[in-house]
């Protein structure tokens, strides 16, 4: 499989494949591109945005995931952030969904209103 590492600003041309149990990453210039590779192959994972409603308002409040998601839990969190409604005020940093979609991270607000 190639990819292109986004771990660093070089973005190196990475050639991921499985032999047996052994991942094997090639093309990476850093050691932060094998882990890329390997992560990529085996559990890739994803932050995701989104927009959470406000009670009494129009203008949505901007949130996203305190760390990366398993890539098949993406449309389990989207699905939750778009069932959820908060109540102000709230402070950039505060946990909006605590283990999102079973996946143990947390939504957090990307904004104070």
């Amino acid at each position: 499989m190639k990819m292109i590492c986004i771990s660093c600003p070089r973005g190196c041309e990475l050639d991921v494949s499985k032999n047996g149990d052994e991942v094997v990453v090639a093309g990476n210039a850093c050691p932060r591109g094998k882990d890329y590779g390997e992560s990529e192959l085996i559990n890739p994972t994803r932050m995701v945005t989104g927009l959470v409603r406000v009670a009494g308002m129009r203008k949505p409040l901007p949130v996203k995931t305190a760390s990366p998601v398993p890539k098949g839990s993406i449309d389990a969190v989207l699905f939750a952030m778009h069932q959820m409604t908060v109540q102000l005020p709230v402070k950039t940093g505060d946990v909006i969904i605590e283990s999102v979609a079973g996946t143990g991270v947390n939504v957090v607000a990307t904004a104070n209103m």
